[in-house]
């Protein structure tokens, strides 16, 4: 973060730091320094908790901290909870808790923006309803009436949100870096965790982003497939404002409210079940969040899915990895669970302890030993997946996190509106289908033919990299690069050193070019003087500034030598 930067977000710092503290997580602060970071900050550092938190569990100390912090925060804690390759189960079944429901923006600051965005409000619509249907931390709905009598659903920004997103972005974008930098045997990449965020972010500022998921949901549905994506009306659709078919039906969060009968609720857990595992392991592009909240069931039977800003994308490898994941468990097949979990989490081999990880993949297989197919917890597989993961401090792909996010999601609600209902059964056929097709003539071919192009443009570059590396052999211009270990640290050293040198001589001409000034002034020159005068505060403050820079870089190179050790 740029000084500029720091200087415009320090009111925003020091609120994040009074809020943190006051939930009880001074010792975080303390242990990454991150009061360094704030001059006056060791004031709110120091202040004690919260008297109503005390009593509570850390995990939802945090949750309400997030609450606090507001939009970009509850958004953080919501991801959050879906990686569980970073936080604990604990962790992850309390920020599934976050409210993110809030007081909604007053109808002339959304009309005024409305108008922005799409013009003339009375050429478009009949009547927009100024009461919001719901309101959240990002945006809200309207419901509206355009011109042809078409009833639609109209989500909008709140107004001023990505200002407030993207500020809280460049603080959690620096202090990951410096958590990253001064906070040892982190189980995750808090660098990589906070750019996913700020990706996800970046989409749910662009509501045209959503409307193209759902478009492309639609058209992937089967002609009998009884789910539904709403239509998007792009007339009425912008960045901050998302104009969709008004959903008439049951949200499923109140299917006890709405009597839904037993019939009923098993077919929509059908209709949901195979929407997800279709969108997974054939089409590898689904809708990531299909939690309660976000799916309507319909008057004519069919399961509407909402909200689509959050989907993901798996290749066909990945699929097929989940696949024989799934089925060396039930098989108990400890050579074919330990391949999938490597290529799952795309990890390097030589980068983990093989005992140790094949113990522990024993130690799970165990759990599922004699077990038929239809009796193993999918959401117990891909669980324990992301805690081996975590317990062996690997990191997760996003792509992988959000499928399992889907899948145990659905799961989730198909447990609670029919407990009799078994995804891995209902999921057998599909897993044994792409099973087969791995080893179908049809694919060997395919990857015997991938394989013959790839060997065949090697030949074509070879000679000429031979060719290349002969001449400039010939001709002594080799060059090898050696990285040797604390260079980069030197040479960072040498160029403080360098820069702080030429800083002091810059004082000191300063110094005496106002020490002249007030000499030479005399009793008449009270214009020199002035000039003197002001030079002199100047160089001081330089002189200041530059002090506090070194003594938190020598706190820096200090904390760094004891990681070392």
């Amino acid at each position: 973060m740029s000084m500029l930067q720091f200087i415009r977000h320090a009111g925003r710092y020091r609120e994040i730091l009074s809020v943190l503290v006051g939930f009880g997580f001074r010792e975080f602060f303390d242990q990454a320094k991150l009061d360094l970071l704030l001059a006056k900050s060791s004031r709110i550092i120091h202040r004690k908790p919260r008297p109503e938190t005390e009593h509570l569990r850390r995990p939802a100390r945090l949750r309400l901290a997030l609450e606090a912090l507001g939009p970009t925060f509850i958004k953080l804690g919501q991801v959050l909870s879906t990686r569980p390759d970073v936080l604990g189960p604990e962790y992850i079944a309390e920020l599934q808790k976050l409210q993110d429901d809030v007081p909604h923006v007053p109808w002339p600051k959304i009309e005024a923006q409305l108008r922005a965005d799409l013009g003339n409000l009375d050429e478009l619509f009949d009547h927009i309803e100024e009461v919001p249907l719901a309101a959240a931390s990002m945006a809200q709905a309207h419901r509206a009436k355009l011109k042809d009598g078409t009833e639609i659903i109209l989500k909008v920004l709140r107004p001023g949100i990505d200002k407030t997103v993207n500020q809280d972005m460049e603080i959690l974008t620096a202090v990951a870096a410096w958590v990253a930098e001064h906070v040892d045997d982190l189980p995750f990449d808090p660098v990589a965790v906070v750019k996913n965020f700020s990706e996800a972010m970046r989409y749910e500022l662009d509501l045209e982003h959503e409307g193209r998921n759902t478009d492309l949901f639609r058209s992937n549905l089967e002609p009998d497939e009884e789910a539904w994506f709403p239509e998007v009306h792009w007339d009425v659709t912008r960045k901050r404002v998302l104009g969709l078919e008004e959903i008439k039906g049951t949200i499923l969060s109140h299917w006890r409210e709405a009597g839904l009968s037993e019939v009923e609720r098993r077919k929509l857990v059908r209709a949901g079940a195979y929407t997800v595992l279709r969108q997974v392991l054939e089409k590898g592009f689904f809708h990531a969040d299909p939690h309660p909240g976000n799916l309507f069931a319909m008057p004519d039977g069919r399961l509407c899915f909402i909200d689509c800003g959050m989907a993901g994308r798996v290749d066909k490898e990945t699929v097929t990895d989940l696949a024989n994941l799934i089925h060396g468990v039930a098989d108990g097949d400890i050579d074919r669970v330990y391949e999938s979990f490597l290529a799952l989490g795309r990890v390097d081999e030589t980068a983990v302890d093989d005992r140790a990880l094949r113990r522990d993949l024993q130690e799970f297989l165990d759990q599922f030993t004699s077990k038929a197919f239809s009796e193993i917890d999918m959401s117990a597989v891909l669980t324990a997946f992301t805690e081996g993961l975590r317990k062996h401090r690997l990191q997760c792909p996003g792509d992988i996190v959000m499928m399992i996010k889907a899948l145990t999601t659905i799961e989730g609600v198909a447990e609670d509106l029919d407990p009799s209902f078994d995804l891995i059964t209902f999921a057998r056929p599909h897993v044994e289908k792409l099973i087969k097709r791995q080893y179908a003539l049809p694919e060997i071919k395919r990857r015997l033919r991938n394989n013959a192009i790839s060997w065949v443009k090697l030949a074509e570059i070879l000679p000429t990299r031979v060719r290349t590396f002969m001449d400039r052999l010939l001709h002594n211009k080799t060059r090898v690069t050696i990285d040797v270990d604390g260079l980069g640290t030197m040479e960072h050293t040498i160029h403080h050193a360098s820069r702080q040198i030429s800083y002091s001589m810059l004082i000191a001409a300063m110094i005496m070019a106002s020490a002249i000034l007030v000499l030479a002034a005399g009793e008449d020159g009270a214009a020199l003087k002035t000039v003197g005068f002001i030079g002199f505060i100047i160089s001081f403050s330089l002189a200041g500034l530059i002090l506090g820079e070194n003594l938190i870089h020598r706190v820096r190179v200090d904390w760094r030598k004891k990681k070392r050790r």
